[in-house]
């Protein structure tokens, strides 16, 4: 079926695409032999789903397989449904494929061939002397426009997207006893738009403790600086109000219900009402340590196996020198004095 991963005959996920070079500096491969241990950051297995069909799922149980080749037990219960209803509702598919590198492209080009219309039938009002030069200034303000364009889009990639990373918050929190962390990509085999979901290695515990310690230390002589970063670290979430019954009597309410209703079955749209989430609350130092870790573990990861992490002088839990942890990355661009979070608005 077009819908299930690519599996090999052993089971294990498909080979990589070699498309994208920062594939190609992971380490990834067969189950370790014996005594032969894990690296962090190191990618234990890749699911892959064509996104263009429906219904459609994870193979998990092949993914729960190539772990347990790793030596990792991980329950499928504590992570299968946090992980399917964060990345394949309907909604979230398609912004999956309206955000995507070609649906990019598309639009750049639409975006070239109007700004040079335009231009170009503006300047026909005025004398620019030879045609050729004037087509010639045209061309190379709209291929600016354009660049410049293709550079904003290309920045917002590199900022954690509420619609794919932050989902995987539930699940990556489930998975960080267990040392893995989930991350989502998205890809363009031929012409079809594919979700892959990352299995990554990573032992927490020594961010989790550096991390614990920073904010510990922020709480003492940075609590305003600590306090405006978690404040925009929110969501806006819509959660269902039920009416409260009306205190009328029941000849009120005969009076104000309708003869002659327009509908045999009139149906009426949920009440609903928006609230701004924190995705980071008060509390003690530890446990906002690792909601920290479970929130950005999805992003980091994504801009891992994409070589997208900003490089860094020198490592703290990573074996490369210039690959930073994910505490490194909260630490700079997260809690730091920056001008805002890495979050997409």
């Amino acid at each position: 079926m077009a819908c299930e991963p690519q599996m090999d005959p052993g089971g294990a996920a498909g080979p990589l695409p070699t498309a994208s070079p920062g594939w190609s500096v992971l380490p990834v491969g067969s189950p370790p032999g014996w005594r032969q241990e894990l690296r962090n950051g190191q990618v234990l297995t890749v699911l892959r789903v064509d996104n263009t069909c429906a219904p459609i799922s994870f193979d998990l149980g092949a993914a729960e397989e190539q772990l347990r080749a790793w030596g990792i037990q991980v329950p499928a219960d504590q992570y299968r449904s946090l992980a399917e209803s964060a990345l394949l509702e309907p909604q979230v598919r398609r912004y999956i494929i309206y955000n995507s590198r070609p649906m990019r492209l598309a639009f750049a080009v639409v975006f070239y061939v109007v700004v040079w219309a335009n231009i170009y039938s503006t300047s026909q009002m005025f004398a620019l002397g030879n045609h050729w030069v004037g087509v010639l200034l045209v061309t190379l303000a709209a291929v600016t426009l354009t660049v410049t364009l293709m550079l904003v889009f290309e920045r917002h990639q590199r900022k954690a997207n509420t619609n794919t990373d932050l989902r995987l918050t539930a699940a990556n929190g489930a998975l960080l006893r267990h040392r893995v962390l989930l991350g989502v990509t998205d890809t363009v085999e031929g012409c079809q738009s594919v979700i892959q979901l990352w299995f990554v290695y990573f032992d927490l515990e020594n961010c989790m403790q550096f991390l614990s310690e920073h904010v510990r230390e922020m709480k003492t002589s940075q609590e305003s600086l600590l306090r405006s970063r978690l404040s925009q670290l929110c969501v806006v979430m819509e959660t269902g109000v039920s009416p409260t019954p009306s205190a009328a009597g029941p000849e009120e309410l005969l009076e104000e219900a309708p003869l002659l209703p327009s509908r045999a079955h009139p149906t009426e749209r949920p009440l609903m009402q928006t609230a701004l989430h924190q995705l980071v609350p008060e509390a003690e130092p530890e446990e906002m340590a690792q909601q920290l870790l479970a929130v950005f573990g999805g992003y980091y990861i994504r801009l891992l196996v994409t070589s997208q992490l900003p490089q860094a002088v020198g490592t703290r839990h990573t074996d490369s020198p210039r690959v930073p942890c994910p505490c490194q990355l909260i630490e700079g661009h997260i809690l730091g004095t920056g001008c805002c979070p890495f979050l997409a608005r």
